[in-house]
């Protein structure tokens, strides 16, 4: 099989054979190849060709298809290469992302032949076992008795008419540091935020999941995601007063739906689980809303965080099942965080007291069981308290995990659509590449940054270089032109969203809220000097 060097070879012969006249064919090595016609998202044909040559394999593809040109928008070009045997490496949970959306899959039996390419499997929102499943239900033999053979392919987007041609990479074009601008990253909030906005309904509800290829939307929920698209959509009431009716109507149902107070204990409820993290998110969203309206709530739902906390300091996660102790990576330091932006409105010595004891347990805590979720919470919460205490301890605690969880970043040495990732494939028990995981963990480093810059520690270049390359792995996620949904129909429903990774187009709330929520404190914090990202990209700091 060829692999094409120039996609203008593409555009030429496609374009010939869909205005009815093909070109000359030039003959060389087998060539395959799969095109997929499109009008406005909408799929018109999707075809493989083989042939003597690229052209003739082309050709081949736009005879099947049979399309009227004059309907089509855009085509997708997948040109195949030679494949190999696939292993069970393939679809370990540390190499899936190295896989999904570069290469493709095909299954082989006598006389029967299945194959999905890279893109179309992008396109459909197929990881690799999901694709075998279909193949196997397509070519009607179980797995055990077929090949499995997986192949790279290179991947090209053409607009119609016109021609013009993108080369494409798991169906994007990977974006280049350079774009890092502060203007650009302002287009982003706004558009993040515009999203955020539209996904409450005329009761408030927001929606929390949405399947962009099937144009579904998820039954599944989750309280403390919920509350957080709260406190952002707050903070976005708080910068455009335009769309504070959205926000109350969002917050008042939030609230009847979800909250109760139990012995002047306020409380979140999700089915049968009341959450810590719940609590402290929702006490936060009320505080970003500010004014008079929940107060009550806040002063409830503080006294509930403070009642969790255990005399050494540590924090009872959950309240209902009172037997479990899970989630100690996150809710303790979303706690921390709340009661700290409390004591910003009102003062009281007894939550830095709970702040403090609360370090001297999780800091031991940490050191033990080290994991990347831990950081971004208590970072933010332990510059707060150092905004009103001195604690030379504390700050030195903040770099310790920030210097660590840089270690985890994806840089230079990865592919170009992942450089600013929070993923390590050697340590796939961190967790997968994920958008929120990226906005939440910028969300800790803007607040370590501004402490290194305060302090004048050196560090502060290597954050704002680790930042920087955070939101370029945001910027690659954000649905934000035509090119990026040229496989949707329902564009609407996701322009200015974030997808979970380069390679799952799925959008959930705090995908947005975490990068959004990060990408306006950066904002606020630096001037258009510090967005130039003159040394970049960036190899992992901890590599």
């Amino acid at each position: 099989m060829t692999r094409v060097s120039a996609p203008a070879r593409i555009a030429a012969c496609l374009g010939a054979a869909l205005m009815g006249t093909p070109p000359a064919l030039t003959f060389g090595l087998p060539s395959l190849v799969q095109v997929c016609f499109r009008r406005k998202g909408q799929r018109l044909a999707r075809v493989w060709g083989q042939g003597a040559g690229l052209e003739a394999a082309l050709c081949s593809a736009v005879q099947r298809a049979a399309v009227d040109q004059s309907r089509v928008t855009h085509i997708e070009i997948t040109v195949a290469r030679p494949g190999r045997l696939m292993t069970d490496q393939d679809l370990s949970r540390g190499r899936v992302n190295d896989f999904r959306g570069l290469m493709g899959i095909e299954l082989r039996a006598p006389g029967k032949l299945a194959r999905l390419g890279p893109l179309e499997m992008v396109t459909r929102n197929l990881g690799p076992k999901a694709a075998l499943l279909a193949l196997s239900r397509e070519i009607g033999l179980p797995l055990a008795q077929v090949q499995a053979w997986a192949f790279p392919a290179d991947q090209y987007l053409m607009e119609w008419p016109g021609a013009r041609m993108h080369s494409l990479f798991r169906g994007q074009k990977p974006v280049p540091p350079s774009a890092i601008t502060r203007a650009r990253v302002q287009e982003m909030a706004r558009g993040m935020e515009d999203w955020l906005l539209a996904q409450v309904a005329p009761d408030g509800a927001a929606a929390y999941k949405y399947w962009p290829s099937t144009g579904q939307y998820s039954s599944a929920n989750n309280m403390i995601r919920q509350f957080m698209a709260s406190a952002a959509l707050a903070a976005i009431a708080a910068r455009r007063g335009d769309c504070r009716p959205v926000v109350d109507r969002n917050f008042a149902y939030n609230f009847n739906a979800f909250y109760t107070e139990d012995d002047s204990l306020g409380l979140i409820h999700e089915g049968e689980k009341v959450k810590l993290g719940a609590a402290a998110v929702a006490l936060i969203a009320c505080l970003n809303l500010g004014g008079t309206g929940y107060q009550a709530q806040a002063a409830a739902l503080s006294r509930f965080i403070l009642s969790m906390q255990n005399p050494d300091g540590s924090f009872r996660t959950f309240l209902r099942p009172a037997d479990r102790t899970d989630c100690q990576n996150f809710y303790p330091g979303e706690a921390c965080l709340a009661l700290m932006r409390l004591h910003q409105v009102a003062p009281d010595p007894a939550l830095l007291t709970a702040v403090r004891r609360a370090f001297a347990f999780y800091r031991d805590w940490h050191r033990a069981n080290q994991n990347p979720a831990f950081v971004p919470w208590h970072t933010s919460a332990l510059c707060l308290y150092l905004r009103h205490e001195n604690a030379p301890e504390m700050a030195a605690f903040v770099f310790e995990m920030n210097d660590w969880l840089l270690t985890i970043q994806q840089g230079n040495d990865r592919p170009a659509d992942v450089w600013g990732e929070f993923f390590d494939p050697a340590r796939p028990e961190f967790g997968p590449p994920h958008a929120s995981a990226t906005g939440v963990y910028l969300e800790g480093l803007i607040d370590a940054w501004d402490l290194a810059n305060r302090l004048k520690d050196p560090r502060a270049h290597t954050y704002r270089r680790a930042i920087l390359c955070g939101l370029r792995s945001l910027r690659q996620l954000q649905f934000r032109h035509p090119s990026d949904m040229f496989y949707l129909t329902k564009r609407a429903r996701v322009l200015g969203a974030l997808r979970t990774t380069t390679y799952d187009n799925t959008v959930r709330i705090d995908n947005v809220q975490h990068g959004l929520m990060a990408i306006r404190r950066i904002l606020d914090l630096w001037d258009r000097a510090a967005f130039q990202p003159q040394d970049l990209p960036l190899c992992p700091v901890g590599k």
